[in-house]
């Protein structure tokens, strides 16, 4: 089930690679002048940067040489790794004008070129020009937008929640059979998923599992005795002194398509598992031809798959809107872990909601009015946008520091996401932003008792027996977590307000600070190329295979100082992307405690100390002043570019920014839309951004613009999409 969710110059690809052959007259008219200007600077007569000569590249593709050195100027183009940021860039219609011609004439040379694999990945949406798609006009002239017609395979979230109902009610032995992506960014995209054998064994193991669960039985005094969670139109099924009859075979299949689907078998339906039925009685004996024919219900791609094709007659434009129960569905599984049910389920069944922008709407805002609805996607968006809950997996040592309780620092930032967001005014500042701070939420107060108890246990202790205590001191066990916040005590109040000279928002929760270290030092790149990606919506080329990643192991040097070693000409082309932005974070340490210097040792003190003997006594170590200055560069926009004192000053200039928004909009489209935006989703991206500022910036109002806008609701044809765009290919400046 994987499919190709083109970016925008992808758009451009397959509408040129649809037209006729570009004639050779075209390469000297519009492929050399390109070439010229942005490339043969670098890789011409005078410098071959990367081995790459393209000067004297033709037009032809009939050799292996030339194919190879156009698809890799291809792959190039594709990732936005060239030119590079510092150097003018192309438009995004004379890049993909080159990417159609490439195309095209590979087409004619009998060849195929596709895209990188890694444009279908999450990171990939960021290869799309921002300027093109929030420029005034974007879009117009092009056919509204529309997503790709499709079968989401669900997500691992989706599969658990079902197993926690009635379904999976007591069976035993079930296994997730699925996995998300790995690595950062969003985990649950619409094409990256196969059902392997793998998987489809571990579907055939749990559906076996699941229907034992619901057809227990046992036989006492030679009498049928269903189980307890056997369910009454299941019962019937499995007396064998009694064989079902058509009738309640007919019942038995349809409580199985309700338990499992959440709806009524169609009449085709009915009649093919009632026939299915028969024959597995037949073949097997009924206590094993029923529990086959149940289980094969729960193997159904309905089951397996979220379906969104789309029905009825096509618009002008090739697109149709998701059916009433296909978009019920997307609506649910895009705030909760479920299928339909309650209210939705039932305006569903009574026909009441209908495939239309205006029940869209309703059930929207009805879903994100009710507390009692758990919606675990918003948060989970959060979650994997900032990436703080990776916090749980960086291995800290505790005998260092007792402080580090990874969950109950994720657990806390949790809260203040869920606080901002019963808030919902200007949510993507405050996030970035807030003084505010949960700690230790869930146990502050019994943490408190606890150590209050110790407290005037050890006072009596030590009033009885002074002598004893004379040299003792209280310690307070437990994981104190409050030092990670800087706090000398559990908080009375939450949230607790920290010192605006320390703290602003998520970056500098220690959450956020842990999940971008390492086990016993800061990580300055990662953090760096997390703003870069997710603020600021730039790329980092992989880490090549040849590079040796490794910073010196010199303990006299600060973090600062050892990354020198990234500043050689061949690694600051990536490291200039992302250590500017990330060093200043040195303003925490690898527990994210606030700190104004960085302990290191004292080469000279560590060489004098040692006993008469002249043997090492151990390192002597000494404190060093923290430099936390950085630089906001290479971003396309001038206004927030510029020198940095601290990760504060940056944050809140990042956090005021038109860009840093409309970035984190697009974070949200690919999340809720299970694909990487093009250039085509101009007009959605934009609505929704209009929305949230217009709302005061309310992530409601901006959820409902989007779950509500033509990508989420339409659907078309894969291999119509991209020539019902052609007319981006020219629409675009």
């Amino acid at each position: 089930m994987r499919a190709h969710f083109s970016t925008w110059f992808g758009i451009f690809i397959c509408a040129a690679a649809a037209a006729a052959p570009a004639p050779p007259a075209e390469f000297d008219a519009a492929m050399r002048p390109f070439l010229k200007e942005h490339c043969t600077q670098c890789h011409g007569a005078q410098k071959q940067k990367g081995k790459l000569r393209l000067d004297t590249l033709g037009g032809s593709l009939s050799s292996a040489q030339a194919r190879e050195t156009w698809a890799r100027v291809a792959e190039k183009l594709w990732l936005g790794e060239m030119p590079p940021e510092d150097e003018p860039r192309p438009s995004p219609h004379a890049t993909g004008r080159v990417l159609g011609w490439l195309t095209a004439e590979f087409a004619r040379a009998g060849h195929k070129l596709t895209p990188p694999a890694a444009m279908e990945l999450p990171g990939g949406g960021n290869r799309v020009s921002h300027e093109a798609l929030f420029a005034p006009g974007a879009g117009a002239g092009a056919p509204p937008p529309a997503t790709a017609a499709r079968l989401w395979r669900i997500s691992p979230e989706i599969y658990d929640e079902m197993l926690r109902g009635e379904l999976g009610k007591n069976a035993r032995g079930v296994t997730q059979p699925f996995s998300g992506l790995t690595g950062e960014g969003f985990k649950d995209y619409a094409g990256s998923f196969v059902v392997d054998e793998p998987a489809t064994g571990l579907l055939l193991r749990n559906a076996e599992a699941i229907v034992a669960s619901q057809t227990r039985f046992s036989i006492e005094n030679g009498k049928f005795k269903p189980g307890g969670n056997t369910m009454r139109e299941l019962m019937a099924l499995l007396d064998i002194a009694a064989p079902p009859t058509d009738a309640q075979i007919d019942a038995g299949i349809a409580k199985q398509f309700r338990n499992v689907l959440r709806r009524d078998p169609t009449a085709e339906e009915r009649a093919r598992f009632a026939a299915f039925m028969r024959k597995n009685i037949a073949d097997a004996g009924q206590v094993t031809g029923v529990r086959t024919t149940l289980a094969a219900v729960l193997l159904l791609p309905e089951a397996i798959f979220r379906s969104e094709l789309g029905a009825g007659e096509p618009d002008a434009h090739g697109r149709r809107m998701l059916s009433p129960r296909e978009l019920a569905s997307a609506l649910s599984f895009a705030l909760t872990d479920a299928p339909p049910k309650g209210e939705l389920q039932t305006a569903l069944d009574k026909g009441t909601f209908t495939a239309s922008r205006e029940s869209a709407e309703r059930e929207v805002l009805r879903m994100l009015a009710d507390p009692k609805l758990a919606k675990p996607r918003i948060l989970r968006f959060f979650r994997e946008y900032f990436g703080y809950h990776r916090a749980i997996d960086v291995f800290k040592d505790d005998k260092e520091n007792g402080s580090h309780d990874a969950r109950v620092l994720v657990e806390d930032t949790d809260q203040l996401v869920l606080h901002v967001l019963e808030q919902d005014k200007d949510v993507l500042r405050e996030l970035l932003t807030t003084t505010k701070s949960f700690v230790a939420h869930k146990t502050a107060a019994e943490q408190k008792r606890k150590r209050a108890e110790a407290l005037a246990k050890f006072e009596e202790e030590k009033s009885k027996n002074p002598e004893k205590f004379k040299t003792k001191t209280f310690k307070p066990q437990g994981r104190e977590v409050f030092l990670s916040y800087g706090l000398d005590d559990y908080p009375d109040r939450q949230p607790v307000e920290l010192p605006a000279s320390q703290r602003a928002g998520i970056l500098t929760q220690p959450s956020w600070l842990v999940a971008f270290s390492m086990n016993f030092d800061n990580h300055p790149i990662t953090r760096g190329k997390w703003v870069r990606e997710r603020l600021l919506g730039g790329t980092v080329p992989d880490l090549p295979i040849t590079v040796d990643a490794q910073l010196p192991n010199e303990p006299s040097q600060t973090l600062r100082q050892r990354l020198e070693v990234t500043r050689k000409e061949y690694c600051w082309q990536c490291h200039s992307r992302m250590n500017p932005l990330g060093e200043p974070f040195e303003m925490f340490d690898h527990f994210g405690r606030f700190r104004t210097t960085e302990r290191v040792q004292d080469a000279a003190a560590t060489a004098a100390n040692v006993d008469k003997k002249g043997k090492p006594l151990g390192a002597v170590f000494k404190e060093v002043a923290l430099d936390t200055r950085g630089a906001i560069t290479l971003t396309g926009d001038k206004r927030i570019e510029g020198d940095t004192s601290d990760p504060l000053a940056m944050i809140r200039k990042l956090a005021d920014s038109e860009r840093a928004r409309q970035i984190f909009v697009r974070h949200a489209f690919r999340y809720w839309m299970g694909r990487n935006e093009t250039l085509a989703d101009a007009p959605v991206l934009q609505a929704a951004d209009r929305a949230y500022v217009a709302g005061g910036g309310s992530f409601k109002a901006f959820l409902v613009n989007l779950l509500t806008s033509d990508a989420f609701l339409f659907r078309v044809d894969p291999a119509r999409s991209a020539a019902s765009r052609q007319t981006l290919k020219t629409s675009q400046p």
